[in-house]
């Protein structure tokens, strides 16, 4: 059972507290390196107009590695609730290319990268030509609506360079990403009406002008290099996201909607 301390700050009752150690606590059976502990901090907004007012941020101490999240939900049990399944998710992931990592050998073929390497690991893109490029790995992304900055909090966890996300202000499939001058950008589809900055994330449209097939989007991949590109599949009608891989070749990630 893991050492939780739990700080509560507004009108959060007494059983909240019992609550996160409990379901906080018993995390530790997911992982078989020493867990120093963890911290919980509940909130409970006072303003009747936030729409979620209770918040709960918690982190657990791996012995160095620190696996974090923030939920926003309606009361403070079902704060603790969305927050101990964001962690658990983090942990199963941090077990996962934990292993995957010491199981895979340490020398790769020109042109090979593995998804469960660790970005220190990570080389160069290849420069595969674009004829010779294939979708060689798919993945299906489904996961419970996020503000950009929580969606920004998964990518950095998982070591994206982007993260697709259903956006829980519009319900839209959206993608957030590092821009190059260092700032959080989320793209979301043609004709959201997203444009500007606000509070630090630049907000930006689809470059699709509407609904695209699959072989267009590879097509304008193949012309522009870009590292990945966010569009509206005309087929599913839902966002995807077209990436580069390090071996040259793409990789697709698909709304499950």
């Amino acid at each position: 059972m893991i050492q939780v301390d739990v700080t509560m700050r507004g009108d959060v009752p007494g059983e909240a507290r019992v609550h996160a150690e409990e379901k906080v606590g018993a995390l530790d059976r997911l992982v078989d390196i020493p867990v120093l502990g963890a911290r919980v901090v509940l909130v409970q907004e006072a303003n009747p107009r936030i729409e979620r007012p209770a918040r709960a941020e918690g982190e657990i101490d791996l012995n160095g590695p620190m696996i974090r999240a923030k939920v926003a939900d309606l009361d403070p049990i079902a704060a603790v609730d969305s927050l101990t399944q964001r962690l658990e998710r983090q942990l199963r992931t941090f077990v996962d290319r934990r292993t995957d990592q010491a199981r895979r050998p340490t020398e790769r073929k020109a042109g090979e990268w593995r998804h469960s390497s660790f970005a220190t690991d990570r080389p160069d893109y290849f420069p595969r030509a674009p004829e010779e490029r294939e979708i060689v790995r798919r993945k299906t992304f489904a996961t419970d609506p996020l503000t950009p900055a929580e969606a920004a909090e998964e990518m950095e966890f998982l070591d994206h360079d982007f993260y697709l996300f259903i956006e829980r202000e519009t319900g839209a499939d959206a993608v957030a990403y590092h821009r190059d001058d260092g700032r959080l950008g989320v793209i979301g589809p043609s004709g959201i009406g997203w444009s500007g900055e606000s509070a630090g994330i630049v907000y930006e449209e689809s470059r699709m002008s509407g609904p695209t097939r699959l072989e267009d989007a590879v097509a304008e991949m193949n012309i522009l290099n870009h590292r990945f590109m966010y569009f509206t599949d005309a087929a599913s009608g839902c966002g995807n996201v077209i990436y580069m891989r390090y071996d040259g070749h793409y990789g697709l990630i698909e709304s499950a909607r």
